[in-house]
């Protein structure tokens, strides 16, 4: 009877593995090492007569062969849990092979003995019941429902100090009361990996001001964070103390397997994982993220704080009130705005979803979401979702370019003065009415979660991937429309074909600008192109680049056949798998009446190079 600590034990390599896997399931542990030893167990009680038999199996039918199936595992507490496995046994009665599966008990600890073998019973394939289950990691398996349990919990096991009243909860004390200390390292280059927990002593790699390796001895038991966070540290210490309470069995089946393929176990970020590890990391991650907000902001103490603010209005707050609601739940618990902003939701205040909604690089204009909106919708898309989008679904190419919708402030809305406020032929913004009237103008995309190559590290968010737009159909008046359109393109189409010279880009270039009736002066105000650019173009000398081409086209405000026909003769294209290139299709597509200052300003908040330089003075002159 397998009675001691699994540490105890001579592990053996499972010769059915073409590679090893980086991260272990408890019940591949077993069948890894233990196999041998069920076998054993049920075959004794077998032998003595005490295990209960199928109907038809005669008590002196030999077992010929014991296999370990599947486990379940119910969480004791953070250092053991029971194990029901489920084996396989066949039996050979009367020249025939017969199966029957079996159900062993057991329990593992950490800090005592274990008991793999307590009992066995036949399985007939019905629910185990499990009060607090964990999964084949030893991960545990938690309802939303529950987080607020496992915060209330963590709390009053390690947080002495009084929290039933709205204050700032100290992660440092929590630490401390896990037995764990805080020590300041710079974790990565680019400040990505925010903090990480050390189990166990080992040497860890970290850097220095300059950005150079070095190798650093960490006891056991310490929380590193990185040294951006110092004096902030207060959610990644939380965050890691949510590891260790919740996840302190899975590390430990990590480090055992690791000891036993003779590997020190590793930083959970040099890990390279399958689909099924990768969903444990996720796993895991989303309890750490999710809990750690609930520890900052507790169930009734904030939610006390939330209706005691809102009293103060007397009529139905509006968005500049909500803002002030998140902002005083953040100021007050000192968390981000998007923890305050979730954890408000979550406690029955679904109204603050339009408000402080962030896109690329900022905040767009607040909103009102009707109650019944999916959690897992949005209006607000990022202009690199668009282009995603864009490139992938015809449906919604043929939507854009219908100009029924245009992007504005991260939104596709209709392209209507009713909802959209414009300035000097530009949309710059929703009226207020679209602002409270979104389903009846803005398209809602469905947010879809990608799994991601987690490291065990704080704040990693899902990234969010959407869906494809379905079907849409242009009515009659729009097809008639776009045939007006297409005719008038059509008769300058072939004026410009019957332009034969040595340098057709100049000949073009001359050419659009006598009919848009612009100087080299004006051209210079409305693009930003220098003197001695505009002279390449006039002349054709020289290859210009896509970018250049582009402002022109927009400074001119020329249709997307024209834009073409000057981007094949000057020799330049776009490439789908260029990010940048992607942008800029989606801008000519989504916000065609931009200028090209507007579309510089656009590209550097998202992080790409402008067309053209900004020049003093010219944004008022291409307005």
């Amino acid at each position: 009877m397998i009675t001691h600590n699994p540490e105890q034990r001579t592990q053996v390599y499972n010769p059915y593995w073409r590679k090893m896997p980086e991260i272990i399931s408890f019940t591949e542990f077993l069948r890894w090492n233990y196999t041998t030893d069920y076998g054993q167990y049920i075959r004794n009680l077998h032998y003595n007569r005490q295990l209960t038999l199928p109907w038809g199996i005669h008590p002196y039918t030999e077992i010929t062969n014991v296999t370990i199936l599947d486990g379940q595992y119910d969480r004791i507490d953070e250092f053991s849990f029971n194990m029901n496995v489920i084996c396989n046994v066949t039996f050979f009665c009367n020249g025939y092979e017969c199966q029957q599966s079996y159900c062993v008990n057991g329990y593992y600890s950490i800090t005592g003995k274990s008991n793999f073998l307590c009992g066995v019973d036949i399985y007939n394939g019905k629910h185990i019941r499990r009060i607090n289950p964990l999964d084949e990691f030893l991960v545990p398996i938690l309802s939303k429902k529950k987080y607020d349990r496992e915060a209330e919990r963590i709390l009053k096991k390690y947080y002495p100090l009084e929290y039933d009243f709205p204050s700032v909860i100290n992660g440092t004390v929590i630490a401390r009361e896990m037995g764990y200390s805080i020590q300041y390292e710079r974790l990565s280059l680019n400040g990505k990996i925010k903090s990480k927990l050390i189990f166990e002593s080992k040497n860890v790699t970290v850097y220095d001001n300059y950005g150079n390796k070095k190798v650093i001895f960490i006891p056991e038991n310490t929380i590193l964070v990185d040294k951006s966070l110092e004096n902030k540290e207060n959610s990644a210490v939380i965050h890691e103390c949510v590891h260790i309470s919740l996840h302190r069995l899975f590390y430990h089946l990590q480090s055992l397997y690791r000891s036993a393929v003779g590997k020190s176990a590793p930083e959970f970020q040099d890990y390279f994982y399958s689909d099924s590890q990768k969903k444990c990391l996720s796993w895991m991650e989303k309890q750490a993220n999710s809990i750690t907000r609930h520890i900052q902001m507790p169930t009734y103490s904030t939610t006390d704080e939330i209706i005691n603010f809102m009293e103060k209005f007397s009529d139905n707050p509006d968005f500049s009130d909500y803002r002030e609601l998140i902002d005083h739940i953040s100021n007050t618990f000192d968390v981000s705005r998007y923890a305050a902003k979730k954890r408000i939701i979550e406690l029955g205040w679904p109204e603050v979803r339009g408000v402080y909604v962030y896109c690329s690089t900022g905040y767009v204009e607040d909103y009102e979401v009707e109650s019944d909106f999916p959690m897992n919708c949005t209006y607000t898309l990022p202009i690199r979702c668009i282009s995603e989008i864009f490139r992938e679904s015809e449906d919604f190419q043929a939507l854009v370019k219908s100009r029924k919708y245009v992007y504005v402030d991260g939104h596709m809305c209709l392209n209507d003065e009713k909802y959209i406020v414009k300035e000097f032929d530009s949309d710059v913004g929703l009226t207020e009415y679209a602002k409270h009237n979104m389903s009846e103008c803005c398209i809602d995309f469905k947010i879809v979660y990608e799994k991601l190559n987690y490291s065990y590290t704080f704040g990693e968010l899902n990234k969010e991937e959407l869906a494809i737009i379905e079907n849409y159909n242009l009515n009659h008046q729009q097809k008639m429309e776009l045939k007006e359109r297409l005719a008038e393109v059509t008769y300058v189409k072939k004026k410009l074909d019957r332009i034969k010279t040595v340098s057709p880009l100049g000949e073009a270039v001359v050419y659009h600008m006598k009919r848009c009736n612009v100087t080299s002066e004006q051209l210079m105000e409305r693009s930003g192109l220098g003197s001695t650019t505009i002279t390449k173009l006039r002349t054709g000398k020289g290859r210009p680049k896509l970018e250049t081409i582009l402002a022109f086209c927009v400074a001119l405000n020329l249709e997307e056949y024209f834009r073409t026909d000057l981007m094949n003769k000057a020799g330049v294209r776009f490439d789908n798998n260029n990010p940048a290139h992607l942008v800029y299709i989606t801008i000519l597509e989504l916000m065609p009446d931009a200028n090209v200052f507007q579309i510089n300003d656009f590209l550097k908040e998202e992080g790409f190079t402008p067309w053209t330089q900004d020049r003093q003075g010219t944004i008022a002159a291409a307005i």
